[in-house]
């Protein structure tokens, strides 16, 4: 009674874990989209303020529900996420016989979405932090006074620099603090004024640069720099310059477009939901466990004209093994195929594709088990050729009464993680925050930014040290029993 009462938990618990899991999905790359765009294509104004706290929110809500997940059913490894996946798809009916098939297959919009979201995601948060670290916060609050009080931008002579950091040449960028004399509101004798810039130039005693100040009030301060763009950016309030936002910003969209344009016509599973016809091909198959698929070109065929070409032309892929009157079968999904293989061990079911509906080598198909579920995936063409030729298939029957579940082995995954990477995650969005949020220059935003980053890895190890002991036991005892 004890382990059914284990066991039925753990299905009810795990049903929760798809509508959370779906949340994070959606709400972690909208937030790093947003929070990306607003920081390096907007200024200061309310728009990007109530972008930034939003996204903020959305971030902690996502951290907040891992941690919650992880506190309650975390450390759990992937055989035992795809086991609960398994008897959650299971609980609808598994129809009225074992030689029928469905009459619609379900698509595949959350997989496609959790998986495309993980690219975005990846590149995204590379952009951000680049851009935080980057971010020219020097003068954030006087550049924010100014512009309200309404700054007008002048030419005015170098008197005095200090704290000067530049190269020997006179043409070199240089860094320093830079004091100009503005009017005073009383009148007479110029007012000294000091602010710290990054110039394009070496500058000297002299030298004029282009100055932001409120006129007749020089306790306000003032921004400065030898490029009028400059100053007008950062009485924008705007975070990064202009010729940094074309570097990251056009290596951040291109880089994501290319990637996700890559994953959808190569790895993706994608597909909406389908109508089984009598022109599908089915055959009843048995999983056996799972191993690596090789296809290699056809002996005479133009891809295997030479050694070379023979090679770049061979895949291997991690695939399921289906069996079928003797017959092997692979088929190969996104998931992890060996603890698919172990859950999914002696399940029988049937395999059904329509011959025309084919993505790149493989043709798209569908496992549908007895329990009522279906998991999408694809089989290599040719393998799917030669089991017609065979005549191992049959025209499929689909039933209207039969009802499937879609199989989705990773919903899971929010309890795949222990602690230390939750902490890990943490100690990010506590640096994501810091740099957002304190309005400082200096080169502790680059340490910040370089923990951030860190600290998810970090968290990883951690987990997979702690994961390693328990397995490594596990083996010895095993080693000591065969002896």
């Amino acid at each position: 009674m004890s382990s059914k009462w284990t066991l039925d938990k753990a299905v009810n618990d795990v049903r929760a874990y798809p509508r959370c899991g779906r949340f994070v999905t959606a709400a972690v790359p909208l937030a790093l989209v947003a929070m990306t765009a607003t920081w390096l294509f907007l200024g200061a104004a309310p728009v990007r303020t109530a972008v930034l706290w939003c996204s903020l929110s959305l971030l902690a809500a996502s951290l907040v529900i891992w941690a919650v997940a992880v506190l309650r059913d975390g450390d759990r490894s992937r055989g035992e996420t795809y086991g609960w996946a398994v008897r959650t798809a299971s609980v609808s009916p598994g129809g009225s016989g074992e030689d029928t098939v469905p009459l619609r297959t379900s698509g595949t919009r959350w997989l496609t979405i959790r998986y495309g979201g993980a690219v975005v995601t990846s590149l995204t948060l590379t952009a951000l932090w680049v851009t935080l670290a980057a971010s020219d916060a020097r003068g954030t609050g006087t550049s924010a006074v100014l512009a309200r009080e309404g700054a007008v931008i002048e030419q005015r002579p170098i008197v005095k620099i200090e704290n000067q950091e530049a190269g020997s040449s006179h043409r070199s960028s240089a860094t320093a603090d830079y004091t100009v004399l503005l009017p005073s509101s009383a009148g007479g004798a110029g007012v000294p004024v000091t602010f710290r810039a990054d110039t394009n130039r070496r500058q000297g005693i002299g030298s004029e640069l282009y100055v932001a100040s409120v006129p007749g009030r020089p306790e306000l301060g003032a921004v400065g720099d030898d490029r009028l763009a400059e100053v007008e950016r950062q009485l924008d309030g705007r975070a990064v310059e202009f010729g940094s936002v074309l570097v990251i910003g056009s290596f951040w969209l291109l880089a994501t477009l290319a990637a996700t344009m890559g994953w959808c016509l190569t790895d993706s599973i994608r597909r909406p939901a389908r109508t089984v016809t009598p022109d599908w091909r089915t055959l009843r198959v048995t999983v056996t466990g799972a191993e690596q698929h090789t296809e290699a070109p056809l002996p005479g065929s133009p891809e295997a004209a030479d050694e070379k070409k023979r090679k770049e032309n061979t895949r291997r892929l991690q695939c399921l093994v289906l069996e079928c009157r003797g017959r092997k079968i692979p088929f190969h999904s996104q998931m992890g195929i060996e603890a698919a293989g172990e859950v999914l061990f002696g399940v029988q079911g049937q395999l059904l594709w329509h011959p025309r509906q084919r993505r790149g080598r493989d043709v798209l198909a569908e496992l549908v088990g007895d329990d009522g579920w279906q998991l999408p995936g694809k089989v290599p063409v040719r393998v799917a050729e030669q089991v017609v030729a065979e005549e191992l298939t049959e025209p499929a029957r689909p039933d209207p009464e039969r009802r499937v579940r879609l199989l989705d082995p990773g919903a899971g995954w929010l309890v795949t993680a222990s602690l230390p990477a939750v902490a890990g995650f943490a100690v990010a969005f506590g640096c994501l925050a810091t740099l957002l949020l304190v309005p400082d220059n200096g080169a502790w935003r680059w340490w910040t930014a370089a923990a951030g980053v860190l600290a998810p890895g970090v968290g990883f190890t951690l987990q997979a040290m702690a994961r390693m002991g328990p397995e490594a036991a596990t083996q010895t005892q095993q080693l000591q029993g065969r002896r």
